[in-house]
């Protein structure tokens, strides 16, 4: 991303969390007395205006990066499978030396460069999921995936490297003690804390509803800056209560969801991460004052502003830097032998990756840096968990991952902690039983 420096405009009088948004007349009179105040300059260190290829509103679809397989290179991955089966390896061990793809490389490596330095999507697609079983499923994105990003970041602290978006027909908690992934109602805009590159592979669509949207960053904060620029102030102070899931240390740190650093413009948001829940430490976690929560609602509302609607089908696999753009669900509704239902991995480049600034490292940390490391074992869930647990610490949209869960049990799962995982004989087995 390229930041061009505009020059100022000269001084002059001048999110929506759940389940504490004020009345709307409320809201809209707080609003204006700051549109009139003096917050006519961006925040200190960013700059009037940011151009470059993530600054686009509303794409089209024609206008996603998508690359077709085609008949050629669905053969090439046929071909690497099945030689990767006679390996013998696990799920770790699913990389492009060992998955290659020869036909296909330079065009992935172009998908990692739309990522990382282009618009921030790319889908890859000609893959049909019904003609492989379960677990190859799973070995495909994982192949096509490490040629986007050589990291996979960790979803909890129990070594789950996948998590399964959909709502069991199975499943007998109430919906509001699920997690927001595992419901059908709509999530707002947010990212994965913690995540680089969201990963999502497309099992089974919805039978009405349940579009992901996608919202560039850099053209809400251009559209904030000339609408309502206190909140890009109030979105970059080091003052936002941020979940830590941690039993030893502060249940929450303040953290800006906003920064701009070495040249990128960086979002680190989930509003169900901001502020205190219902399931963490009552009153242990500061609420969001009047201001954050007017700033967290202009966002939401410009996130709408410039959206695309994602129109993918089963096979699709997506990547999106959740650095710089925002994602959202729509509700829906599923049929009678369907379920919506996609698979989430989490992608870091080491060589395209953007710097994280420090302000944000504690989910990052958790996920890629010291505190993933921590985890002995990886998990590569091939399917949802039959009966679903219950989240001690959120219910929330996305997820970082508890940062110490030794016992394993209070740990953030996502509850997703699916029953199959890949061993180092290269067989699907129940999690902590060996081949």
């Amino acid at each position: 991303m390229t930041a061009h420096m505009f020059p100022l405009a000269s001084q002059s009088p001048t999110g929506l969390q759940p389940r504490m948004r004020r009345e709307e007349h409320g809201l809209a009179a707080d609003i204006l007395p700051r549109q009139q105040s003096s917050f006519s300059q961006p925040p200190p260190g960013f700059p009037a205006h940011i151009d470059g290829p993530t600054n686009w509103s509303g794409l089209a679809p024609t206008q996603v990066h998508t690359l077709d397989l085609g008949a050629r290179g669905v053969a090439d991955m046929e071909k690497s499978l099945h030689s990767f089966h006679k390996l013998e390896l696990d799920g770790d061990e699913v990389t492009p030396e060992r998955f290659p793809l020869p036909h296909l490389r330079g065009l992935l490596e172009q998908c990692a460069l739309c990522v990382h330095r282009g618009s921030g999507i790319c889908i890859v697609r000609g893959l049909n999921p019904g003609n492989y079983t379960i677990e190859d499923n799973i070995v495909l994105l994982l192949a096509i995936a490490s040629y986007i990003g050589d990291q996979r970041g960790l979803q909890n602290s129990k070594g789950d490297m996948l998590s399964h978006v959909t709502e069991s027909k199975s499943w007998t908690v109430p919906k509001e003690k699920r997690h927001g992934i595992h419901t059908n109602d709509s999530l707002p805009f947010h990212n994965d804390m913690g995540c680089e590159v969201l990963s999502i592979q497309v099992r089974d669509r919805a039978n009405a509803g349940g579009h992901t949207c996608v919202a560039s960053m850099t053209a809400i904060y251009n559209d904030l800056m000339q609408s309502n620029p206190w909140a890009l102030h109030t979105l970059a102070k080091h003052d936002w209560p941020i979940q830590t899931s941690s039993k030893k240390d502060a249940p929450f740190v303040l953290c800006p969801l906003l920064e701009f650093h070495a040249d990128n413009l960086l979002i680190s948001m989930d509003p169900a991460r901001i502020g205190p829940r219902p399931l963490v430490r009552n009153g242990s976690i500061p609420r969001l004052t009047p201001e954050q929560q007017d700033a967290l609602a202009a966002l939401q509302r410009a996130a709408r502003k410039h959206q695309v609607r994602l129109e993918t089908q089963p096979g699709d696999l997506v990547f999106i830097n959740n650095l710089g753009l925002l994602h959202a669900r729509e509700s829906y509704r599923d049929g009678a032998s369907s379920s919506r239902h996609l698979v989430r991995l989490w992608l870091r480049n080491s060589d395209l990756g953007w710097p994280i600034p420090p302000s944000m490292k504690m989910p990052w940390d958790a996920a890629f840096g010291d505190g993933a490391h921590k985890v002995v074992n990886r998990y590569y869930p091939i399917v949802p968990m039959p009966e679903y647990m219950e989240c001690k610490y959120s219910n929330g949209t996305a997820a970082f991952v508890a940062d110490d869960d030794s016992d394993g049990g209070d740990g953030d799962n996502d509850g997703d902690d699916a029953t199959l995982k890949i061993t180092e004989g290269g067989t699907f087995t129940p999690h902590g039983e060996a081949t």
